[in-house]
């Protein structure tokens, strides 16, 4: 399959949550778009054995997806032109430049949490930062429903905001080219732009090319 709602959502940031438990935990973040509220979900660690997420931020982030998205107005799209995909994308990394990182580890600046509130919070700080949040949007049934974190309704938000290709096991029906997920902070008059990416270690880097499933690997018969 793929997913089914990917975009790419220009927003504000309010504020954030960590989460620090064990429980599928999230680094939840309040955004704003057209007077819209969303909460943007990152997962920081895996249900896979090996719970360590993939990290890389790049503080001089340069693509030419930015050229196109810079020009929207906020809000949530679906553009291939504005599509991110970690493998074919040219995005100035690979897999060996990402680090693993534990959701949850004392000390200061070693955790995924500690990590993301650095950009986030100065995100939130500055009135012209802008934030640009790649995944899936979902939106409740119940329009009456306050959201379970941030308390706005109805409740919406983006989650899936990682790589979305080379899963194995119950996480394939996810898979799919130019669909991944990721993070962008611009701050206009610094002229910066930082990219922010996240993946599991479970997931593959030799993909099909139209499908996004990880390709087989078939062992050699040993000669009689």
């Amino acid at each position: 399959m793929s997913l089914q709602a990917y975009g790419l959502l220009k927003c504000k940031a309010v504020k954030s949550v960590e989460e620090r438990d064990n429980n599928k935990p999230h680094y939840h973040i309040h955004v704003r778009a057209n007077k819209e509220d969303y909460r943007v979900s990152i997962n920081i660690k895996s249900q896979d054995l090996f719970s360590e997420v993939l990290f890389y931020t790049d503080e001089n982030f340069k693509n030419n997806v930015i050229e196109n998205i810079s020009k929207l107005p906020y809000g949530f799209y679906f553009n291939k032109e504005c599509s991110i995909d970690y493998i074919r994308g040219n995005m100035g990394f690979s897999k060996d430049d990402m680090i693993k990182i534990p959701h949850n580890k004392v000390g200061p600046n070693n955790d995924l949490n500690e990590k993301l509130n650095f950009y986030i919070n100065k995100t939130v700080q500055s009135e012209e930062a802008d934030l640009y949040i790649y995944g899936s949007k979902w939106k409740t049934g119940n329009y009456c429903k306050p959201d379970r974190i941030f308390g706005f309704y109805p409740s919406m938000g983006m989650h899936d905001v990682h790589m979305n290709q080379g899963n194995a096991k119950q996480w394939q029906k996810d898979n799919g080219v130019w669909q991944d997920g990721c993070l962008f902070i611009n701050f206009p008059k610094k002229e910066q732009w930082i990219g922010i990416f996240l993946a599991f270690q479970s997931q593959s880097w030799d993909n099909d090319d139209c499908t996004g499933q990880r390709k087989k690997k078939y062992k050699k018969k040993k000669k009689m």
